[in-house]
């Protein structure tokens, strides 16, 4: 199978978790809102690997949270707050970006050359901020390291992190995955049941893989051997491109009479705009031109 898709199938299932996400600490300068007053102040021990720490969770109305920077850092991951309030936790492998006070999750690979991000999901609770800490649902581990439950483990006072657990067979309650492969453009348009016009890609760009996701939502993944550009449309309006990284640049323009929203870097690496009742994304991590968007938007229209 394409690696495009083998790697979307493996982020696929997060989307479809009552999971938990990330923050970071020590950033006193992020302003959050409290726990309401229902929250707990429940403990339990954490053990990473096999390790006993000295840290502690905190439940929030019924979430388990865990201190964000000392979990990642523990198991391997890079934490980094950005200009914007986010977070990004990465381990080389699989990534996500956290926002305080939004309970909103989606993981992606790390890998240089790959692409692939989950649909985003809701947690149990938000990041929050207490005591100059940022805490995180602790089942957001699941996703990340594979989506095996065996992965947090909770017994006791005591919960246990092990990337390495497997759940045996006969004890895992399987997760829908709400991505499905096709074979044409023409048979994934069957199965979001809606027409979908091929956009006009730049020169070299073959269509990789056409995946739904959760028949809500249709991509095409475009390859050119060194860069891969997704196409996505969605119905409604506003971004689906759920990318939500920080770029040095961003504008407005107009296409034929639709607005487009560009972002990127030296070119335009996320590209998105509504028409018709739909909404439309092109994005490419190493970018493409202006006039590239528009031939690709025009061709939508």
């Amino acid at each position: 199978m394409k690696k495009t898709i083998s790697l979307m199938m493996a982020l696929a299932v997060a989307g479809t978790m009552a999971a938990p996400a990330m923050a970071a600490n020590d950033e006193p300068m992020v302003i959050a809102p409290a726990p309401n007053a229902q929250s707990q102040q429940a403990q339990m021990k954490i053990v990473v690997k096999g390790q006993i720490t000295s840290l502690q969770t905190i439940t929030v109305n019924g979430c388990t949270m865990a201190p964000v920077r000392a979990i990642c850092e523990a198991l391997g991951f890079k934490v980094t707050w950005n200009a914007d309030r986010s977070i990004n936790i990465n381990n080389g492998k699989m990534q996500s970006d956290l926002r305080i006070g939004d309970n909103t999750y989606f993981v992606y690979t790390a890998v240089d050359g790959m692409a692939g991000m989950s649909a985003p999901f809701s947690l149990g609770s938000a990041p929050i901020i207490k005591n100059n800490t940022a805490y995180v649902p602790i089942d957001l581990f699941v996703p990340l390291f594979g989506n095996d439950p065996a992965t947090v483990k909770t017994g006791g006072d005591t919960i246990t992190i092990d990337p390495e657990a497997k759940t045996e067979d006969g004890d895992s309650t399987q997760i829908p995955n709400p991505l499905t492969a096709h074979d044409s453009l023409a048979e994934l348009a069957k199965a979001v049941g809606f027409d979908i016009k091929a956009p006009t890609v730049p020169a070299g760009y073959e269509a990789d893989a056409y995946i739904d996701i959760s028949g809500e939502l249709a991509e095409v993944f475009y390859e050119n051997g060194n860069d891969t550009l997704l196409y996505r449309v969605s119905r409604g309006e506003g971004d689906n491109s759920g990318d939500y990284n920080t770029y040095s640049s961003k504008k407005t323009v107009d296409v034929n009479g639709v607005s487009v929203e560009l972002r990127g870097n030296d070119k335009v690496n996320v590209a998105t705009w509504s028409n018709g009742g739909f909404a439309y994304s092109v994005s490419a991590e190493q970018g493409i031109s202006e006039t590239e968007v528009a031939a690709a938007v025009s061709s939508t229209i």
